[in-house]
């Protein structure tokens, strides 16, 4: 008789292991009849010779056998890796629940008590292989995954929403946050954020929308070192765990020139100071915050005396070292909070914010006195002394910034024409 169960796993191959001759004719004429490919063994060394020529898809082991008996054969079994996922089925005639505990111990997927009712015995076969076909499935798909985020030119890891813990990262990932792959399962996904908190409020934000596309984010390297890095994340379901999956390119050499180029394009390519444009979009904001505060801005321009003659007596070079050591004299006066920019060959203004125009008229013959003691020794051993002449303004609400640095100006002009190296504020 036929019993009409999975077609769909024609051609699997059992192996039946009993002593009783009978019992394996029996349940080999079954099996074959029902589309199985079945081999047959009467002890268990038997089997595990015949195991070890060719593995089969399961097994129906007898439990009471001479020699080795069904617990020690099941026990080899599942210690090898190459049988370990192999179904077995233990058939006994002792339905115990100590029996049935043991072999389940030794890794038994599934009991069927004699005397066999084949219909039992079909079903309980069906289901192993469906399981093991399952288990292979989720094994290859798995697999397939791996090799397809392996073969990904990009950084990225992945890791448990649940437990936080990093599942997986490929090669590109380990070496840039410099983590060792046998060492992936053991890290913290946060460990890997330079701000914990934020891997957090990321999950967060894929609650309201699965994809997180190209966010700029500090991630932190096992040495401590912080890095900038264009983020793109989305949550997955693998198997049965919610997981991450984060896939990151370094910027931290991308974000390095665009500081250097933002920095070159408001910055004095000579002198480091902050150039013409730069020192306006400053002085607009300390109006701004000096209409906040009620606190008064002064503004000192001053100008190189006889700069052409250095030019002309020393060269050029020595002329841009001159500019260098103005800049640097008028910095060893000035606070934090002060800004001082280049707006033409030899002029410069320093804006005072939060300085009354009584301490601005300090500040500003302490500098001149500064520079006119200063001595500076050329490459070839020259010395050269300079002067500066200034103008000071008192930047008063309701000035532009152009109507007080204009008056600035005027008074260094005044400057130049009662003398030179003197500052002018009225």
């Amino acid at each position: 008789m036929v019993w009409d169960v999975a077609r769909t796993f024609e051609g699997c191959e059992i192996l039946i292991v009993d002593d009783n001759l009978i019992n394996l004719k029996v349940l080999t004429h079954v099996l074959t009849t029902n589309g199985y490919v079945v081999r047959g063994a009467r002890s268990g060394e038997e089997a595990l010779s015949s195991i070890a020529e060719k593995t089969p898809d399961l097994i129906l082991l007898d439990v009471q056998m001479p020699g080795l008996d069904g617990f020690e054969v099941c026990q080899q079994l599942k210690k090898s890796p190459d049988t370990a996922d192999v179904p077995v089925i233990f058939i006994t005639a002792t339905d115990t629940v100590e029996s049935k505990i043991k072999g389940f111990e030794v890794g038994a997927s599934d009991y069927i008590p004699r005397p066999l009712q084949m219909p039992e015995v079909l079903a309980r076969v069906k289901n192993q292989l469906m399981a093991r076909q399952f288990y292979r499935q989720v094994e290859e798909e798995k697999d397939r995954l791996k090799k397809v985020l392996a073969a990904l030119p990009v950084p990225y890891l992945l890791s448990s929403i649940d437990t936080g813990m990093l599942i997986e990262m490929n090669d590109h990932a380990c070496k840039i946050l410099e983590i060792a792959q046998e060492n992936v399962s053991k890290t913290h996904a946060k460990d890997v954020y330079a701000r914990p908190e934020k891997r957090k409020g990321m999950i967060n934000k894929l609650k309201h929308s699965n994809l997180i596309s190209n966010e700029e984010l500090d991630l932190k390297k096992s040495s401590g070192e912080v890095f900038t890095a264009l983020i793109s994340a989305t949550p997955l379901r693998l198997l049965d765990e919610n997981v991450f999956f984060v896939a990151f390119n370094d910027i931290a050499e991308r974000k390095k020139m665009e500081k250097a180029l933002e920095e070159a394009a408001r910055t004095d390519y000579l002198t480091g100071t902050l150039n013409r444009r730069a020192l306006s979009a400053r002085a607009l904001d300390e109006q701004q915050r000096s209409k906040r505060n009620k606190k008064p801005i002064s503004i000192l321009m001053l100008d190189i005396d006889h700069f052409k003659k250095i030019n002309d007596t020393f060269g050029h070079e020595v002329g841009d070292d001159a500019l260098k050591e103005l800049v640097s004299l008028i910095g060893e006066t000035l606070r934090t909070s002060d800004a001082l920019g280049r707006i033409g060959g030899e002029e410069f203004v320093v804006l005072l914010p939060e300085t009354s125009f009584e301490g601005a008229k300090v500040l500003a013959e302490r500098i001149r006195t500064r520079v006119e003691s200063n001595v500076l020794k050329t490459s070839n051993d020259q010395e050269l002394t300079m002067r500066v002449s200034g103008g000071l303004a008192e930047w008063k609400a309701g000035q532009t910034y152009e109507e007080a640095l204009n008056i600035a100006d005027e008074r260094l002009y005044k400057a130049k024409n009662t003398g030179r190296n003197r500052i002018v504020w009225d």
